[in-house]
């Protein structure tokens, strides 16, 4: 039952598969190589049938090959020769990538909820900083947007000073992702640096 559900799990694309954070495992990939090289064999099965019943048919007795190729049917076949192929080539490889056409309705569903979920997020508004510490060293940055980027490694530059990400947590519906920053220790290399700027929420809304 696990190497059915394999062979059908092989025609999707990864991101309407079981999360997996070392990749395909070896039943999937092999599994992968067999619908690719059953596809390839169909196709070949259909494209010859349709070249013979096309025969009768054709206006140049030697070009005929070629005169089908361009036909609809051709085309379509050509195109699931070409899927198959790649596909199974990417098994060889140690990858499983599913049929080239689920793709394309992968990445209308990923832009349907792109746009879904830029919807339900809050408006746009400029971030607040306030100093949460007596001295006014240590900053507290509400925003209406995440950093994604804004982990233990980052450095953040805020008025020529330079800061390190030493929490986070939920905020109110208006601005719900917090940030808290303290200054970085004069030891710790700067593996990467944030410009950072209350309104640059506004260009982060843009993309």
């Amino acid at each position: 039952m696990d190497f059915l559900f394999a062979l059908l799990l092989s025609l999707v694309p990864p991101r309407y598969r079981r999360s997996d954070s070392h990749g395909p495992g070896a039943l999937l990939i092999q599994a992968s190589g067999i619908t690719a090289f059953v596809e390839i064999v169909l196709v070949c099965i259909l494209y010859a049938k349709g070249f013979v019943d096309y025969i009768p048919n054709a206006t140049i007795g030697p070009a005929a090959f070629l005169e089908y190729f361009f036909t609809w049917q051709g085309l379509i076949l050509a195109f699931f020769f070409l899927d198959g192929a790649v596909r199974l080539l990417a098994a060889v490889a140690g990858q499983a990538i599913g049929t080239i056409p689920l793709y394309a309705i992968a990445w209308i569903d990923a832009w349907f909820e792109r746009r879904s979920m830029q919807k339900r997020q809050c408006p746009l508004v400029p971030d607040v900083v306030t100093r949460t510490d007596a001295s006014g060293k240590e900053l507290r940055i509400a925003s209406c947007r995440p950093r994604k980027n804004w982990d233990k490694w980052m450095t953040v530059m805020y008025e020529e000073k330079l800061y390190e990400i030493s929490g986070a947590e939920l905020g109110d519906a208006t601005r719900p992702h917090v940030y808290f920053l303290r200054p970085k220790p004069e030891s710790k290399v700067i593996r990467g640096l944030h410009r950072y700027h209350p309104d640059e929420v506004f260009a982060l809304g843009e993309d």
